[in-house]
């Protein structure tokens, strides 16, 4: 198994990892024409210069670069001339600093840079590739590696196993994403981080998403197990199905948070909370004294929303005392490679409620303070009052 690991604009992180069995690098600009699958605001500054200067360093490690076009949605600017002339810019810029890939979510996109560029082609999992159909179509178009759906395969391991069949091309998964199994919110919120990321239509921001399944989460611990993760003791059993490639996130994540998670999974083991590996506010914080004030502006929209009662719920994204067991996970994945969670209800089955049970342990008291801060926020957001 070899593992993607994503580049956070700091100039240690290339020689702080075990490079021994990383394959590539994966980042973007913080900003650009097409934009990604995280909002701006969330994430390190990086330039132009970072991102060239990355890239040399992975060739120089034996490493390729994977440059992000993923956003889910372009606009329609892909359909005007001045689109198509930026597009054509941003393009031939990666090619002359030597990107090796480029993930996307957007056939026609694929194409354009099939017939033009000597990139490969990454799928991204935001397309939510989710059936051997959708996977042989993807090939077929050109593709040189799918990212499947993190949210609907990752415990899926027949339709792992019949993916692998029919296609030729290197499959990929996101090994330690929190969301929920077949998340309703999931597609609607790549949208929105898409154009929170572009610099064409605004960076204006609030992640309803984000707090909406965090209050669930913390409101019934089985949440937490539910989501989609993979654990590094269980990287065996995806690369048996046929997995080439687990994606490690986030780029907004500190160096010393990525090296820890990915020295997890390179050596198949954690011993600790198993939430150290997931992307969450504590180790979200890839970001110096400069860029934390230059982030202001992605909030201060007097003209948007009531900037005085935004700034009255900042501790909404606090972390929560929480730890769970990673250890006391061995095991936990049998259950999947026999049973098929499409076929059967959560509330009958009850296999993740026990685990959560057994494993999961909650300040109740820092619970119950979480819960009430995401409930008002969400009350303020759906009512129209922090608009007011």
């Amino acid at each position: 198994m070899k593992f993607s690991v994503p580049f956070n604009g700091q100039s240690d992180l290339l020689r702080s990892l075990n490079k021994e069995k990383i394959t590539e690098i994966y980042g973007k600009l913080t900003q650009d024409f097409l934009g990604g699958g995280r909002a701006s605001c969330i994430n390190p500054y990086v330039s132009k210069n970072k991102i060239s200067s990355c890239v040399k360093e992975a060739h120089k490690s034996g490493l390729s670069f994977n440059y992000l076009l993923n956003a889910s949605c372009l606009g329609n600017k892909e359909w005007t001339r001045s689109g198509q002339n930026t597009l054509r810019n941003l393009l031939d810029w990666l090619s002359g600093i030597d990107v090796d890939t480029i993930c996307i979510s957007s056939p026609y996109l694929m194409r354009i840079i099939k017939k033009r560029y000597p990139f490969k082609i990454t799928v991204s999992s935001i397309t939510q590739i989710r059936s051997v159909a959708q996977a042989v179509e993807w090939e077929e178009l050109g593709a040189d590696e799918i990212a499947l759906s993190q949210i609907d395969l990752n415990r899926n391991f027949p339709l792992l196993r019949e993916i692998r069949k029919n296609v030729k091309c290197k499959i990929k998964l996101v090994a330690n994403e929190d969301c929920f199994f077949h998340c309703p919110n999931y597609f609607y919120h790549a949208n929105v981080s898409a154009h929170a990321s572009q610099n064409t239509l605004g960076d204006y921001f609030l992640d309803y998403c984000r707090i909406a399944c965090r209050l669930k989460r913390i409101s019934d611990p089985v949440n937490f197990i539910r989501a989609s993760w993979i654990r590094p003791e269980d990287v065996a059993y995806y690369a048996e199905a046929g997995v080439d490639v687990l994606k490690i996130i986030d780029r907004g994540m500190t160096t010393e948070a990525i090296v820890r998670i990915s020295n997890a999974y390179t050596n198949n083991r954690y011993d600790g909370n198993l939430l150290d590996l997931l992307p969450h506010p504590s180790i979200n914080l890839a970001v110096t004294k400069s860029d934390k004030i230059s982030k202001i502006k992605y909030f201060f929209k007097p003209l948007y929303i009531n900037v005085f009662k935004l700034y009255g719920v900042k501790s909404i994204m606090n972390d929560f005392d929480i730890y769970i067991d990673n250890r006391a996970l061995d095991g936990f994945i049998e259950f999947f490679l026999k049973d098929n969670c499409e076929l059967k209800s959560c509330r009958e089955c009850g296999y993740c409620a026990n685990i959560a049970k057994k494993v999961v342990k909650i300040n109740k008291k820092s619970a119950e303070n979480t819960q009430q801060l995401h409930r008002a926020f969400l009350d303020k957001l759906i009512s129209g009052d922090i608009f007011r």
